[in-house]
């Protein structure tokens, strides 16, 4: 109902598997117009678009999906095709008072913070694409969290291992996790997360029974 769900396990940590994450979603975007969700924790990372990815042309692409070669062109293309640089700039604009987060005692709520960062993020990005506080963000996601090197070197591994490829029908215990970050992360509901995660639960392991 969410649309097709891309789970990758490279267990490379969570900021690792994030920027191979971005970076997927880059290249497959390149084969095939393609707007995904990216969610990852520290041994995965999910994809979620309303088409399928093209995994299979990627894989067979030249030059191919986990190539090295064009890290330094890649990422930065990525930043800025990804949700990396928007969550950073919430924290860049937090700092230089940009947005106003309420008083002690009277936070504004979490979601009108997200709304007012966002608003600036596009804003600058459409009309002022060298402003210093989006360079920052850019520029902390590429030292903080994506770890170039460790991204390549990722990269290589996964390169020279075997690929197992699993079309599931329902959620399987190692992508569950992942499907509950997203949910922490980006939705908006009046049940509790707890609630959802108990519905999830409930409905897995009737599946699993049946």
């Amino acid at each position: 109902r969410e649309g097709h769900h891309l789970f990758v396990y490279p267990f490379a940590g969570r900021l690792v598997n994030m920027g191979l994450a971005a970076l997927f979603a880059y290249r497959l975007g390149q084969i095939q117009p393609l707007t995904a969700t990216v969610t990852a924790t520290d041994y995965g990372f999910e994809l979620l678009s309303p088409e399928p990815a093209p995994l299979d042309e990627a894989l067979a692409a030249t030059p191919p999906l986990f190539d090295t070669t064009r890290l330094l062109e890649d990422i930065p293309a990525s930043l800025n095709a990804s949700e990396l640089a928007r969550r950073q700039f919430r924290e860049v604009a937090r700092v230089a008072g940009l947005i106003f987060e309420g008083f002690p005692g009277r936070k504004v709520r979490a979601r009108h913070v997200q709304a007012s960062s966002d608003l600036f993020f596009d804003v600058f990005q459409k009309y002022d694409a060298g402003n210093l506080l989006l360079t920052q963000a850019q520029r902390e996601v590429l030292l903080r969290q994506l770890e170039a090197t460790r991204l390549a070197h990722t990269l290589t591994r996964m390169a020279e291992s075997k690929l197992r490829l699993m079309e599931c029908a329902r959620p399987t215990p190692f992508c569950f996790p992942i499907l509950v970050e997203r949910l922490q992360e980006s939705t908006v509901s009046t049940e509790s997360l707890e609630d959802r995660i108990r519905k999830m639960t409930i409905q897995l392991e009737a599946d699993a029974g049946a």
